[in-house]
């Protein structure tokens, strides 16, 4: 009835990283962290947070790897990781990402909407 329903639509990406990610517990930032590839001794969310900043991986192939067993595919930087998004699909609804002020997915997309 005229409503936009695509950007009210529940994406199946967010609840598949709400429930691969879970609490906001210190466990689940450093588990985050590990599931990246980064096998450092993190003993904060505050360090996590920081060593996730430096890092440009797709949500959707982190889930992927995730259930592989595997490390997703880390880029150079933030240009490199949208052009790949946007060619693959693979994009993170920018409405659900701008919800989330301090967890996880505001981490790994910062700078992704502005262009790097």
């Amino acid at each position: 009835m005229g409503k936009k329903k695509n950007k009210k639509k529940n994406h199946p990406i967010v609840g598949e990283f709400a429930r691969y990610f879970g609490e906001n517990t210190l466990e689940n930032w450093q588990r985050l962290c590990r599931d990246i590839g980064i096998h450092k001794e993190l003993p904060s969310i505050t360090k996590c947070r920081e060593v996730l900043r430096s890092v440009h991986v797709n949500i959707y192939d982190l889930l992927d790897a995730v259930r592989e067993g595997t490390t997703p595919q880390r880029f150079g930087n933030p240009r490199q990781l949208a052009q790949y998004s946007v060619a693959n699909r693979k994009i993170y609804p920018r409405h659900m990402a701008e919800k989330d002020k301090v967890g996880p997915v505001r981490v790994l997309l910062r700078g992704l909407f502005r262009g790097g």
